[in-house]
């Protein structure tokens, strides 16, 4: 009886194995003849398509290597056979894109992912608008290989859909997306992080419930985690800055349909809620500021005071100690921002508690917020000897507004003697005093009271008076949302 001397390996079942998984990929070689009409190049083709790693490891370990080696004379007739393309594409030198029957007949070809991959970049680099996009996305989605290509690019796709603001609007912008991330639901394809923040961010650059409900819940089922940039971006694309610079391109979302972004969408069952408030991360400020900031824009001044009242258990306020202390940043400015933004809504009462609780002296309070407290002075909670000063130059304020809205200014003579002479903008504010829509200061970033048709009409209406209301429109080179692509297609 012979005793075995062979170590015992962890390869001994892949040594045991006599015969290739797969024997007709690795050890025999098919005669044309053998299947008729059939081409030697495409049945060589198919052989090394049945390759299997598991066969490549047992002939290596059994020292074969006339297998491997038929491999390497297959791959060297098929390479022959089937040249690649030429890598050095000659893209038109004026910036345009490739011809689409070009483009299509190289994405045709198999094989070639790297180039591929390369084509669809160089192609979406020179695209100007959403349908340049898509007609690169329809040809890509055609195969499985490019489709994950495609997939994989998303980077290049955002860069792509931005470059398309300067051409159209963003309502046809986010159509596009749209289009897109349904069809790679549809395919299976995945839909990274970085697609989808730019879904939402249009989303609400156009305004669009269905939209935001629609992506945060698929951003909600991913499990992906917003990231503090990404918050403070989708509150700035709500247009609540002061500037108006948003409203430009895009007007006003409706207050009814924003708070349902922000707090809570109606028709949503209890337990699958996917609102905006629950990536709200109170443990880092920069998310605390702008949501406090968009509530206020809102004039929920009830979910204020809740977050008010959240606040002050807020460790990022506990730990900073006394409002006289060293080390007392973090709370003055947080205590500040609640009161400033309570004010803004338009709740002084709540705004002048918040003062008394933090400790904060109206002296310390800027001029815009001590003006806004003011307007309310019978619900003041503390008396400072600031407020009579500030009383006298907020009718001071009042008249300069009522001044330039007549276009006439006040010429000072002596301490109680002056007289008003016309401004060489007289005749302008005396139009713009006749419009409909004037107001004696600009209320940039508080969303309407109405639906998204009535805003849509009333802002159709007041590009009607947009002239004689210059000097209360956003001042700004951005470009407008109408663009002389739009009014040619």
């Amino acid at each position: 009886m012979k005793l075995c001397t062979r170590p015992l390996t962890r390869f001994m079942p892949l040594l045991k194995v006599h015969q290739s998984s797969r024997r007709h990929a690795t050890c025999t070689q098919i005669a044309p003849a053998d299947h008729g009409q059939l081409d030697q190049v495409e049945v060589y083709q198919h052989q090394l398509s049945l390759v299997s790693p598991v066969d490549t490891l047992r002939y290596i370990l059994l020292n074969d290597m006339r297998p491997l080696l038929h491999q390497m004379n297959m791959r060297a007739i098929v390479k022959e056979a089937v040249p690649p393309p030429n890598p050095a594409v000659s893209f038109p030198i004026n910036g345009q894109m490739l011809d689409p029957n070009e483009f299509r007949r190289l994405m045709a070809i198999k094989g070639f992912t790297k180039f591929h991959r390369k084509l669809m970049k160089e192609q979406m680099l020179r695209c100007q608008n959403p349908q340049d996009i898509m007609r690169v996305v329809a040809v890509a989605l055609q195969r499985k290989d490019t489709s994950l290509e495609l997939a994989a690019m998303d980077l290049c796709l955002v860069r792509a859909f931005y470059r398309a603001r300067e051409t159209t609007t963003d309502h046809k912008i986010f159509g596009a997306i749209n289009t897109v991330i349904s069809r790679f639901r549809r395919e299976g394809l995945p839909v990274t992080r970085y697609f989808l923040a730019i879904g939402i961010k249009f989303a609400a650059r156009s305004r669009s419930l269905p939209g935001m409900k629609r992506y945060l819940k698929l951003y909600r089922e991913l499990g992906f985690i917003m990231p503090r940039n990404l918050f403070r971006a989708i509150i700035a694309k709500f247009s609540v800055g002061n500037n108006g610079y948003g409203e430009i391109r895009n007007g006003r979302w409706s207050r009814r349909d924003l708070l349902q972004v922000l707090l809570g969408f109606d028709d949503t069952p209890p337990g699958e809620e996917h609102h905006l408030g629950l990536f709200l991360d109170r443990s880092e400020w920069t998310q605390l500021h702008g949501w406090m900031v968009v509530l206020s824009r809102c004039k929920a001044t009830d979910e204020l005071w809740k977050e008010w009242l959240l606040w002050l258990a807020n460790p990022i306020r506990s730990k900073s100690g006394r409002p006289e202390s060293a080390n007392a940043e973090s709370k003055l400015r947080g205590d500040y921002r609640y009161i400033e933004a309570m004010a803004e809504a338009g709740d002084t009462a709540r705004a002048w508690t918040m003062l008394r609780d933090s400790e904060i002296s109206f002296k310390a309070c800027r001029t815009n917020v001590r003006r806004l407290l003011l307007r309310d002075l019978e619900h003041a909670t503390l008396w400072d000897d600031q407020i009579p000063l500030d009383l006298l130059e907020q009718y001071d304020a009042e008249l300069t507004k009522i001044e330039r809205a007549l276009g006439v200014e006040w010429i000072r003579m002596s301490e109680d003697q002056g007289y008003h002479k016309p401004t060489d903008s007289m005749q302008q504010s005396l139009e713009a005093l006749s419009s409909p829509f004037f107001k004696l200061e600009p209320d940039y970033g508080f969303p309407y009271d109405g639906t998204p048709e009535e805003i849509k009409a009333r802002h159709e209406q007041m590009m009607l008076h947009v002239e004689d209301m210059a000097m209360y429109m956003p001042k700004t080179m951005r470009k407008t949302t109408m663009s002389e692509y739009d009014t040619m297609s």
